[in-house]
């Protein structure tokens, strides 16, 4: 007879209100490689309970050979799947998803197509990927298993079991809203007086 033990360690970054949830991060072997995965809002999934997405993710990284997933969003406001309170910027958000692309070794754009139209969510994603050019090395999309179905949200039933396929961050910024992005995590540059 053989016996597994596992311990799954859990913590989440809330916001002080506790509305936003900056990461969801689950490690159960910190020997194995770091994974990321940024997608488009959270749910309220948290320490325990686990809701559908955060259940595909924790299983296919596992599966995968990762021993640690962090969970990120595009935005920070929990359940707000319409964008309703979709802000312009979010410093601490993006802080939280550019420390974590330092730490991990492997970082999955999966932030879906469904909102690909939408003005809060281009100004939002062009933000983010401006933000991430330094780890492209690190970069991934998820992709069917022909490579046919890219950048799906882990819901899409084309990606339940996941294909990890490089990408490029040009492929996804869209290059009208280059000049409208405000990135908050940008040094202004001042011009000295002479």
């Amino acid at each position: 007879m053989n016996t597994i033990s596992t311990t799954l360690t859990t913590t989440a970054v809330f916001s002080d209100d506790g509305k936003k949830r900056y990461l969801l991060k689950k490690v159960w072997d910190s020997q194995k490689p770091s994974l990321a995965i940024i997608m488009l809002v959270p749910s309220e999934a948290s320490g325990i309970e686990l809701d559908t997405t955060t259940l595909l993710v924790l299983n296919n990284a596992s599966r995968l050979g990762y021993g640690s997933i962090h969970i990120l969003n595009l935005f920070a406001t929990l359940g707000d799947f319409n964008l309703k309170s979709a802000e312009d910027t979010d410093k601490e958000n993006l802080e939280m998803i550019v420390k974590t692309a330092k730490e991990v070794d492997t970082l999955i754009y999966a932030a879906g197509v469904g909102k690909a139209t939408n003005k809060s969510f281009i100004k939002r994603q062009n933000q983010i990927l401006e933000s991430l050019i330094p780890y492209t090395n690190k970069l991934k999309c998820l992709s069917s298993k022909d490579g046919t179905s890219r950048f799906q949200h882990p819901l899409s039933p084309s990606v339940r079991t996941w294909y990890l396929s490089d990408m490029t961050i040009k492929e996804l910024l869209k290059s009208d809203a280059i000049t409208t992005i405000e990135n908050p995590l940008k040094k202004r540059k001042t011009s000295a007086k002479k």
